[in-house]
């Protein structure tokens, strides 16, 4: 049954992996895609570097990188998803697997010219689009029942998001359904 729910979870999870790795952009806001399948509620959302990691752009020096650090274990450590996500009941959701995906965890540079071509996806030599824009990608999935209520909180931890825009169809593109103020981005586990 585990294997079963790790291949639903694995199907629904990797979309993005296969589009380029630039979403709406919206500094300050959240984009998020909600799917509800068979007791698993996964979360796609989309968040600027910017409001991240207050920077955009390729992270060269030893501060930006550190920054990665601390803010990647706010988004990925199960002891931080409390703070981003609340449930109603509390014990009614519980997390199952997360993934984050951004040129920004792939940044690296070579001393050698010759070693300076990419030579894949993962090879990332500079951050952001043609505009310097760049995104965090991130699926959550937790396993349900029975939840009443859902509260993204992403703003108490990263104060720069202002508000969020939810998406249909399960993907965090396309046509927004939905924009709230951040703080009252509560939806019901009706819908």
């Amino acid at each position: 049954m585990k294997l079963i729910k790790l291949l639903i979870t694995l199907l629904l999870t990797t979309s993005v992996m296969a589009g380029p790795l630039q979403g709406p952009h919206k500094h300050g806001s959240l984009e998020v895609a909600i799917i509800n399948e068979e007791g698993f509620l996964i979360f796609k959302i989309v968040m600027p570097s910017k409001d991240l990691l207050g920077f955009e752009g390729s992270p060269k020096t030893k501060k930006k990188k550190e920054m990665i650090a601390k803010q990647y274990a706010k988004l990925y450590e199960e002891k931080a998803l409390p703070k981003l996500f609340k449930f109603v009941p509390a014990g009614a959701c519980k997390p199952f697997s997360a993934d984050m995906y951004s040129d920004m965890l792939d940044y690296h540079e070579h001393s050698d010219p010759k070693d300076r071509v990419s030579k894949g996806p993962q090879d990332v030599h500079s951050v952001g689009d043609k505009n310097g824009h760049s995104d965090f990608f991130l699926n959550y999935t937790f396993e349900c029942d029975k939840v009443d209520l859902i509260q993204i909180t992403f703003h108490e931890v990263f104060p720069s998001i202002k508000r969020v825009n939810f998406y249909g169809e399960g993907e965090a593109q396309g046509k927004v359904v939905a924009t709230v103020k951040a703080k009252d981005a509560i939806i019901s586990g009706k819908q």
